[in-house]
């Protein structure tokens, strides 16, 4: 039999190691670069070199504005997620994840004709050509000119609603819908609620000033995430995102990133680089960013050969508050 003393030394050595754990860094950081420079580097990529360091714990982020003004740059947190919840996630959004789209801008990187999709990729068929976008390119079948802004392709695809009109419906379509996951593939989207409900909870405990004024937005219409402060999800599928600000989403409000993993790689850090820091998100951590700073992802390094990297971002929408009353699909 082991005895009393053993237990209790026993449980006290684990409870050191639970409060260990359970420690939050707090790290203040400053602009390293200025926001010209970063501006000028919008749709490229940044190292490990590039950044002073790299968290892979507990930790709050901070910085002082041109204002002196304290913000959070992030809010980091480890393992907060099951491990069946993770899994469960994997199942609904991996194949969704893989979907490829030509409309993610900066994030997807300078144009490279091998990235574009096949019916525009050819330097002499692209129109109205800037650094990660064109305007318009020569259709190869027609001759014709399509006026459509595209830029590199990436296996980025998003769930639950928009706030931007179907353009396959024309210029009569409703100005918010519904996301073709949503709609059409109905038993995932109910399988994948209780952990877009979990990272809601997280938001709310790590920043609830932030989440109040997200929720309070969001309730404004019918185009919410079940009883979350979110309208929309954004699923990437092994993406390395190149430097950028999100567009589009709620200003007061936050991204909440969220990575589930399949085999095993290295990298993919989330970097900060104007701040020279990153953040190292794996499996079941929850990270609450500030999307509005520049951002982008490290190059990540496939160990086993058959690997995932899904990250989820959950977020609101600006404009779908101004969808209020019912679904209009």
């Amino acid at each position: 039999m082991v005895s009393k003393t053993k237990k209790n030394k026993k449980r006290v050595k684990n409870n050191k190691k639970s409060n260990k754990s359970k420690r939050v860094k707090v790290i203040f950081v400053e602009k390293k670069h200025t926001d010209d420079y970063m501006k000028s580097k919008e749709g490229e990529y940044f190292d490990n070199k590039d950044y002073d360091a790299i968290i892979k714990e507990n930790c709050d982020c901070y910085y002082y504005d041109e204002d002196n003004n304290k913000k959070i740059l992030f809010k980091f947190r480890k393992n907060v997620f099951p491990k069946k919840i993770c899994s469960l996630g994997i199942d609904c959004l991996k194949e969704a994840s893989k979907k490829t789209h030509d409309n993610r801008g900066a994030s997807a990187g300078v144009i490279d004709l091998k990235k574009m999709p096949s019916y525009a990729n050819e330097s002499s068929q692209l129109i109205g050509r800037s650094k990660f976008r064109v305007l318009a390119y020569k259709s190869k079948h027609t001759g014709k000119i399509v006026k459509n802004s595209l830029g590199n392709i990436s296996q980025s695809n998003i769930i639950g609603y928009y706030d931007k009109r179907d353009r396959n419906l024309g210029p009569n379509a409703p100005p918010c819908r519904t996301t073709a996951f949503t709609s059409q593939q109905v038993d995932k989207w109910n399988n994948v609620q209780p952990l877009l409900t979990s990272i809601d909870k997280q938001f709310k405990k790590l920043l609830p000033k932030n989440h109040k004024i997200q929720y309070d937005k969001a309730h404004d219409t019918e185009y919410v995430i079940g009883n979350t402060a979110f309208s929309t999800v954004t699923i990437n599928h092994n993406w390395r995102t190149a430097l950028h600000k999100d567009a589009g989403d709620l200003k007061e409000g936050f991204g909440n990133l969220v990575i589930l993993e399949e085999g095993e790689y290295d990298g993919g850090y989330l970097g900060f680089p104007q701040f020279k820091v990153a953040v190292d998100p794996r499996n079941g951590d929850f990270l609450a960013m500030d999307v509005h700073e520049w951002h982008c992802n490290t190059k990540i390094k496939p160990i086993t050969k058959d690997y995932t990297r899904l990250s989820i971002v959950a977020y609101l929408r600006n404009k779908m508050i101004n969808c209020k009353g019912k679904k209009l699909e």
